[in-house]
């Protein structure tokens, strides 16, 4: 929408566009467009931070592709871009939350229907300006499926598990070896609310130097919060911390396009996520009829999730 809007400014204010000021234009190129292409593994389905449960999601582990494209789009290089991602994800062994009712005590009237978690596909597109100690992007996110499609359909009651947001993301970095950032959300449309995601990463080489870089090590600490996402009517997550983790990656450079990065993370429950442990609605009922089972919640209380990637850049 911004880039629409200058483009269209000089026309609504009626002033023509001179050749000159026209052959100032950054002409289309090959060479502006930069991005990767990535497939990678998890050992468990992760959203925002929270670890899905076995009883969710009929499995553990979950399988990703995607494709991240940067445009360069100002006078001045590595300035100003457009840039976009297109991801898929999907649970490998099953999508029915909590399964099929395995209590055949429990009566019609206690029954739960099924409420799938879907495969999750996602569109961002950004406009990002970079500068020399980080950068800021303005964007929109179209979700589908995964945790936030589940939140939209099943607890907002929405006819599609499709939720759409706006995000502010900022990114400090005040040395090379520290990276600050927090990404602000608002969704609009499936579920309306705020998400606040700030992170801190702290970056070095373990084989090489920063300028021949062969292997390096992240570690991130990292949280998720929201506000006015969830409605106490609904036994989905209260409002207010939801996850915390700390990630380690270690991307190892094979050649200047391929990257392998495996990675471990650590990744406790919010108070606001607790909630949902707590007031889960097929647990209640099982205890109602003296069968309670603590493992039918929809998140683990601590998980150790592992994973890599595999990305070919271009």
């Amino acid at each position: 929408m911004l880039a629409v809007a200058a483009m269209l400014a000089p026309v609504m204010a009626a002033e023509p566009i001179s050749a000159e000021s026209f052959a100032k234009l950054p002409a289309l190129s090959a060479k502006r467009l930069t991005g990767s292409l990535t497939a990678g593994y998890d050992s468990n389905y992760v959203g925002r931070g929270l670890v899905i449960s076995h009883s969710v999601a009929e499995g553990d582990s979950s399988e990703l592709v995607a494709l991240k494209m940067n445009y360069d789009v100002g006078h001045k290089q590595q300035q100003w871009s457009v840039d976009s991602t297109i991801a898929y994800r999907m649970v490998s062994s099953g999508h029915t939350m909590y399964g099929p009712d395995p209590y055949s005590k429990l009566s019609e009237k206690q029954h739960i229907p099924a409420r799938n978690v879907e495969n999750e596909f996602v569109v961002m597109t950004a406009l990002k300006y970079s500068g020399k100690y980080g950068h800021v992007s303005l964007g929109h996110e179209f979700v589908h499926g995964g945790l936030l499609g589940a939140f939209a359909k099943h607890f907002r009651e929405q006819s599609a598990s499709c939720v759409n947001e706006v995000f502010l993301e900022t990114v400090y970095e005040p040395v090379k070896w520290v990276e600050i950032g927090h990404t602000l959300r608002l969704s609009f449309q499936g579920v309306q609310g705020w998400w606040f995601e700030p992170y801190v990463t702290f970056k070095a080489p373990i084989i090489g130097t920063p300028e021949h870089l062969k292997m390096a090590g992240l570690l991130t600490f990292a949280m998720s919060a929201t506000a006015n996402y969830f409605d106490e009517g609904h036994h989905a997550n209260a409002n207010g911390t939801q996850a915390f983790w700390i990630k380690l990656s270690t991307p190892y450079f094979v050649n200047k396009h391929f990257v392998v990065t495996p990675s471990v993370s650590f990744n406790w429950l919010g108070s606001g996520a607790q909630k949902a442990a707590h007031t889960s609605s097929l647990r209640q009922k099982t205890a109602m009829v003296g069968m309670e089972d603590p493992t039918l919640v929809p998140y683990r209380n601590f998980a150790v999730v592992a994973g890599v990637n595999c990305s070919y850049v271009f």
